[in-house]
């Protein structure tokens, strides 16, 4: 009995370890690990900016198809039911009146009138119409252009928070870094004093350059998780979900050899912002060629067949039905509208001169956040290089002044003030790296690219 209850407890054990065990890898399993394309790819298949964009596409599409339906026949079926009340009349000259019993008119048809017609046309020549087909395809070109410049603009919001996650992980590390150095130091002051070799002054300094370094490494921290809740809201991600990067801000150090390649390639060819003025140009100058084509005469083709009868009565079985077809064309030739036509045609030209002085100067505009971005690269670039080199010497620094102080040749000031030159020299170089990649993925928005990591 005992034997068997204590198997029994060995598998409640063995149970509540492999529960426990698959609760924890459960947990691991919950953080999502991404790099920046697999956040471009999330951002593209969750974000709803560019979900209505497609669903534009397709309403636009539609709209197209609606006027390419213009131009099949239009075919209609009436049916139509008539009580004359008071029938028609017909007159007649004196000389007949006499044959119908002095009278000068006579009743025409019966009460009853039944009528079923099943009429056609189409439109042969209508140069407005051919031209609201031309126009059809150029606002789908608009629309495209328009969820073009969602992507873009998206991948510019996704980049520059993926970027500052690792900006503010980078200067957490850096601060990290810090705080392990002034506790180092403070343990190495605090046996020195305790040995009577260091004064308490120095011990003193020592805490209270750990205790001041602790703040920044609290506010780096929020801002790592600040920078993620706003990545997890571009992606659509749960706010519990939790999200680390798989990369580093250095590994994107490689994307300073591109700058060679943007100073020689800057045309501004792909803007979106551009591209879809001058969609916009183009659907005004389609309106203003369908206005003008209004001064032109329009040709339609038209069928009508008719099944009717008439009677006195409601005996349908006793009914007569006649059927009778036409066909044949309508010209319609514009003369006088009162000018409307040639007012409409003013204002859209108008209309033109406005939209193109606007993409002149938006064009410039381009160009000069262009240039803009480029001068950023270039300081950036320059300044990782001093940066680089500041770093170096801010070792070799901490290290001279380490030594001095632990041989009891430097103060503890010196050691401090090293410690802080180091620091900052990191936080320097990673935040000029930072600023460099922010004005690449500007510049590769302005000039209408996706960006290079693909």
């Amino acid at each position: 009995m005992k034997k068997r209850t204590r198997t029994i407890s060995a598998l409640f054990f063995l149970l509540a370890f492999c529960g426990g065990f698959s609760s924890v890898a459960q947990n691991k399993a919950e953080v999502l690990n991404i790099d920046l394309k697999t956040a471009l790819t999330m951002a593209e298949d969750r974000n709803p900016t560019i979900k209505i964009a497609d669903l534009e596409i397709q309403r636009v599409d539609y709209s197209k198809k609606e006027t390419w339906g213009n131009l099949l026949p239009n075919i209609s079926a009436t049916g139509q039911y008539t009580n004359n009340i008071m029938k028609s009349v017909m007159f007649m000259p004196a000389s007949m009146s006499a044959a119908f019993g002095g009278k000068s008119y006579m009743e025409i048809g019966y009460k009853n009138s039944f009528t079923g017609t099943l009429s056609a046309s189409m439109p042969l020549v209508n140069f407005a119409l051919w031209e609201q087909l031309k126009s059809k395809q150029t606002e789908i070109d608009l629309i495209l252009e328009q969820a073009r410049a969602s992507k873009i603009d998206m991948r510019k919001q996704v980049t520059d928070a993926y970027f500052s996650i690792l900006l503010a992980e980078a200067s957490l590390k850096v601060l990290q870094q810090s705080i392990d150095n002034a506790k180092e130091t403070l343990k190495t002051t605090k046996a020195s004093y305790e040995q009577g070799v260091s004064s308490e002054y120095d011990y003193i300094r020592a805490q209270v350059q750990v205790n001041n370094l602790n703040p920044s490494y609290l506010s780096a921290k929020n801002g790592v998780d600040l920078a993620k809740l706003q990545l997890k809201m571009l992606l659509s991600i749960p706010m519990e979900q939790e999200v680390e990067v798989s990369e580093v801000l250095t590994d994107y150090e490689a994307n300073l050899k591109l700058l060679e390649k943007y100073e020689s390639d800057r045309l501004i060819e792909y803007n979106s912002t551009l591209r879809q003025l001058d969609l916009n140009i183009q659907s005004l100058q389609h309106s203003l060629r369908m206005t003008k084509y209004q001064h032109l005469p329009t040709l339609s083709a038209f069928g009508q067949y008719a099944y009717q009868t008439q009677a006195e009565d409601f005996k349908f079985g006793d009914y007569k039905w006649v059927g009778s077809a036409a066909i044949g064309l309508t010209l319609n030739i514009p003369i006088f509208s009162g000018n409307t036509i040639i007012n409409q045609t003013k204002q859209v030209q108008l209309s033109l001169k406005e939209l193109q002085l606007q993409r002149d100067y938006t064009s410039e505009s381009q160009n000069l956040q262009v240039t803009s971005a480029l001068d950023n690269m270039r300081t950036a670039n320059e300044q990782l290089l001093v940066n680089k080199e500041a770093i170096a010497q801010a070792e070799k620094g901490y290290e001279i002044a380490k030594v001095r102080y632990n041989t009891g040749s430097g103060t503890i000031l010196e050691l401090n003030d090293s410690e802080l030159a180091l620091t900052q020299s990191r936080l320097n170089y990673q935040q000029a790296l930072y600023d460099y990649l922010s004005a690449e993925a500007t510049l590769e928005q302005v000039l209408g690219r996706y960006a290079t990591t693909d």
